[in-house]
């Protein structure tokens, strides 16, 4: 048998001209699939998939016309409110039709009866959300009979574009004008007099009054009840204007309010409770009781107005005491690098944002390992408020004992039952009760310079005695 190379070839070409047959049936109809004929299509309703679409990027426009694989779509710039009769439009490039997801936000776009139509939208970087209308086409090259879905549609869909440079500046500045106001505010009710200055001129008379300038650093404005920079209030400050601010920014450009991730709704949780946790305990550390310190007050030990003298500086963010505070230091590292993260990420990816576990582990661990660092950081002011107690047990002690010319014995008991009336002649003058309460006064003078860091001249404790 003998085989003829020229009678092969034409069979060997049938498939690529086969091919090339099917993409030239295809760009016909793709090209001729246009604005001539719209008028005369079926009209189907359209709707973006949100209310506004940053300019230069891509649109999703949910057409109603169910997904085939044969549909072509086309889209053209119109600034007709209706389809017209044809002429020269700008088209944009498509980049994919596909079926309308089950979860869109609107109920008429189904998978079962839409399509979702993506292109690039035009850029118009010097519009402030102007709305552009266009045509989407789509054309169905099917020859199957029993698909009753109409050949050639067309739907016209209004769009705002909007400038994403613009939306974050705004975004800036509204963020801006909050921060300056809540700077007014404080700095305005720290200016008022002090009622209890005419009263207690000494414990005010060092009082200094931050201008409102001064009041938008942070550092100051985040001061703590003890007039001291806290870096738990800092990284509330900073997470809750970072996420405000990105979502604040999603609004203007996209038009509709994002879902935060666990982990951003996380971070918020852990630098409030942190903050939260952190001022109560070093409250409680901190201070006396109520009754012991109004006492050391009335004694001019301490002063009525307990606040920093120094004032809020940088360096509290990272120490505390006087002593360089490892947990402080780690929980401003780590607020930086994940703030930086947020930022990289982007407005758009905060629905899915995620830090890992063990970072986020870290944060945690530094609020947890700060509060426990304040409660166990000697000197402990629960030791002081419980000797100043006994102070004051003494001098009562010391004053009736004097009163009823008595004294106590050598553990500071007083005689039981008391005499109703001061024993006769000669004077006891109580020497144990004195020497009780010398001794204790000593101990409390130095606990309390050891706790506040101050000098406090030791005659002011001496007990109150006719």
């Amino acid at each position: 048998m003998k085989c003829h190379v020229g009678g092969l070839r034409p069979l060997l070409l049938l498939p690529f001209a086969s091919l090339l047959a099917v993409v030239l049936t295809t760009e016909l109809h793709a090209q001729t699939c246009d604005l001539s004929d719209a008028p005369q299509a079926v009209k189907v309703d359209a709707a973006s998939s949100t209310r506004f679409v940053p300019s230069g990027n891509t649109a999703e426009v949910y057409v109603q016309r169910k997904h085939s694989d044969t549909l072509v779509v086309r889209v053209f710039e119109t600034n007709e409110p209706q389809v017209a009769a044809p002429k020269q439009v700008p088209e944009r490039l498509v980049l994919s039709i596909q079926p309308a997801p089950e979860k869109n936000g609107n109920t008429s776009f189904t998978p079962g009866n839409s399509s979702v139509v993506r292109f690039v939208m035009p850029t118009a970087n010097d519009s402030l959300w102007q709305e552009r209308t266009f045509v989407i086409r789509l054309c169905d090259s099917s020859t199957n009979a029993q698909n009753t879905d109409p050949k050639s549609v067309v739907a016209i869909v209004g769009i705002r574009i909007s400038p994403p440079v613009w939306s974050r500046l705004i975004s800036l500045c509204v963020l801006a004008l909050f921060y300056v106001a809540f700077a007014l505010a404080v700095s305005h009710v720290r200016a008022r007099p002090q009622p209890l200055a005419t009263k207690y001129p000494a414990a005010f008379e060092n009082r200094r009054i931050y201008s409102f300038w001064e009041h938008l650093n942070p550092v100051l404005l985040m001061a703590d009840s003890f007039n001291r920079g806290s870096i738990q209030k800092l990284q509330v400050l900073l997470f809750t204007f970072l996420v405000a601010g990105m979502v604040f920014t999603i609004v203007l450009t996209l038009g509709y309010l994002t879902d935060l991730s666990p982990t951003v709704a996380g971070l918020l949780g852990i630098s409030a409770v942190g903050a939260a946790v952190a001022q109560t305990t070093t409250g409680n550390r901190d201070r006396l009781s109520f009754d012991n310190w109004a006492w050391l007050v009335k004694k001019g030990v301490l002063p009525i107005n307990t606040a920093e003298k120094t004032g809020p500086q940088l360096s509290d963010l990272v120490m505390t005491n006087r002593a360089f505070d490892i947990y402080k230091l780690q929980t401003l590292i780590f607020s930086v690098v994940v703030a930086v993260a947020l930022l990289v990420g982007g407005e758009e990816n905060l629905g899915n944002f995620t830090v890992p576990s063990t970072l986020l582990g870290i944060l945690g661990l530094s609020q947890i390992a700060y509060v426990s660092g304040a409660l166990a950081a000697p000197p402990s002011v629960a030791d002081l408020d419980a000797a100043v107690t006994n102070l004051r047990s003494l001098e009562t002690k010391l004053q009736t004992a004097l009163a009823l010319n008595i004294d106590t014995d050598a553990d500071g008991k007083l005689p039981n039952p008391l005499p109703s009336a001061p024993v006769p002649p000669p004077a006891l003058g109580a020497p144990n009760a004195k020497r009780l309460y010398k001794t204790e006064a000593d101990q409390v003078l130095i606990m309390i310079e050891s706790t506040y860091g101050e000098e406090v001249r030791r005659e002011l404790l001496n007990p109150e005695i006719a």
